[in-house]
């Protein structure tokens, strides 16, 4: 008897790819994209071909370039937020010590890396000329500041002392900011320690100028 009809027939079956785990693809491969060519030079052939997936394919999950790069930064913003996240819920120690973790975990690596930085660069010019992406940007900034606020007043409160929380909040935001605009444009010019150093010292000086209240 010939072994060909002892051997069940093996039939190739396509993988069905959940639609969630596909879409999340095409966003990592757009920031792949972003990080290489800029804003403007990530097409949607481009993003397909990174992607692995025919341009077809794409439409089933966006319905223009212009979704698909507010998804990803989106995308981008929730994973960076996830990382402050894990500070403001750390139990224990004082509030200045939650306030000084927050602003370290903006130079750790999870965060402060190329692939990050320069994606991140990549939106910020794109910003400009997009008004869904500026107004995104903007609630991401409004957002952040307040949770830096709100952390200078638990400071304030717990050392019973008065300072400009809001200013302080803006000037760290600011701080980091320009940290990441010159470390993305070149990485050899200070160190993500220099960089965290120089923010927390910050910090610290509005903490230490703060007046007692009144009781």
């Amino acid at each position: 008897m010939s072994t060909e009809t002892l051997a069940p027939e093996v039939k190739k079956r396509r993988t069905r790819v959940e639609p969630e785990v596909r879409r999340k693809a095409i966003v990592e491969a757009t920031m792949r994209c972003i990080k290489r060519f800029g804003h403007s030079g990530s097409t949607i052939e481009r993003i397909c071909a990174e992607a692995g997936i025919s341009v077809g394919l794409i439409g089933h999950h966006f319905s223009s370039k212009e979704e698909l790069m507010l998804s990803t930064y989106q995308e981008l913003t929730n994973q960076l937020r996830e990382e402050t996240r894990k500070f403001l819920e750390i139990k224990g120690g004082s509030a200045e010590d939650r306030l000084l973790a927050i602003i370290r975990s903006s130079f750790r690596g999870k965060i402060f890396n190329e692939f990050i930085l320069t994606t991140w660069l990549g939106f910020w010019g794109a910003a400009v000329s997009s008004e869904q992406l500026r107004a995104l940007n903007k609630k991401l900034y409004s957002d952040y500041r307040k949770e830096l606020e709100a952390m200078f007043k638990a400071v304030a409160t717990e050392k019973a002392i008065a300072l400009d929380a809001r200013t302080g909040a803006l000037t760290i935001t600011a701080l980091i900011d320009g940290f990441w605009l010159e470390w993305a444009l070149d990485h050899k010019a200070f160190s993500a320690k220099k960089a965290e150093k120089c923010c927390v010292m910050t910090a610290q000086l509005f903490i230490n100028a703060g007046v007692p209240s009144e009781a």
